[in-house]
């Protein structure tokens, strides 16, 4: 039965669709959206308020967001449990590509769980509290404080877990062409390959770069209380 799930013609192709619309639509107007950080802090924190106050906005995250992803990343694990594993017909980029995608899969989905859990349990969930988040200076909530783990992998999960991310989108664009019949000939499937590159380079530039300048943000907050704190 799970065979004949992983294969149906049907959930294939939603599956597909639903990696680039809506999950990878909201992704890139996340990042942009996030990016308003690295000049105007006060837009940022404008931004997550608004968000936050949307009407029925709890409704708009099952329909945008919870049923897609779940959807997501339910079928794409059936695909990765029942499928025949065929990598090895690939050669060369080609065969990493198809492990990346899977393993990049799995990530993102950590990241993104962890990223729509702290969104709604932190209450003060704004510029200040994100950049000292990625300085180091918050651990992650309801983890244990292990050393190099929490709070030193907030930054690093972030990493991570955006690469990841862009990564399993922007690459995801070639299978979702191939599966709904966009691509048929090789030089259009290389041309969609090269704009999965230079998507993936955009996006998590953009993306690192936000976080970057969160993190430093971050330091030069604690820094000036640590001299606050010497003066007294």
């Amino acid at each position: 039965m799970l065979k004949n799930l992983q294969s149906n013609f049907l959930l294939r192709r939603l599956h597909s669709l639903s990696g680039i619309v809506p999950i990878g639509g909201f992704l890139v107007f996340h990042l942009l959206a996030n990016a308003t950080a690295i000049d105007h802090p006060e837009n940022y924190n404008t931004l997550i308020n608004f968000l936050r106050q949307l009407p029925f906005v709890e409704y708009i995250e099952w329909l945008v967001l919870y049923i897609p992803i779940g959807f997501h990343a339910l079928y794409g694990v059936l695909i990765y449990t029942t499928a025949k594993p065929n990598h090895m017909q690939y050669s060369g980029l080609e065969n990493y590509r198809y492990i990346l995608q899977r393993i990049t899969g799995f990530v993102a989905l950590a990241y993104i769980a962890y990223h729509i859990w702290q969104f709604k349990i932190v209450e003060n969930l704004d510029y200040n509290y994100i950049a000292r988040a990625m300085a180091g200076d918050q651990s992650i909530p309801g983890l244990p404080l292990v050393p190099f783990i929490n709070p030193f992998s907030v930054y690093w999960f972030y990493i991570i877990g955006l690469t990841s991310i862009t990564y399993h989108f922007a690459n995801g664009l070639f299978g979702f062409c191939i599966t709904w019949g966009i691509t048929v000939g090789k030089k259009s499937q290389q041309l969609v390959t090269q704009i999965g590159l230079v998507l993936f380079i955009l996006l998590t530039y953009v993306g690192v770069e936000t976080i970057n300048h969160l993190a430093d943000a971050g330091k030069a907050m604690i820094a000036a209380e640590a001299k606050v704190e010497a003066a007294e």
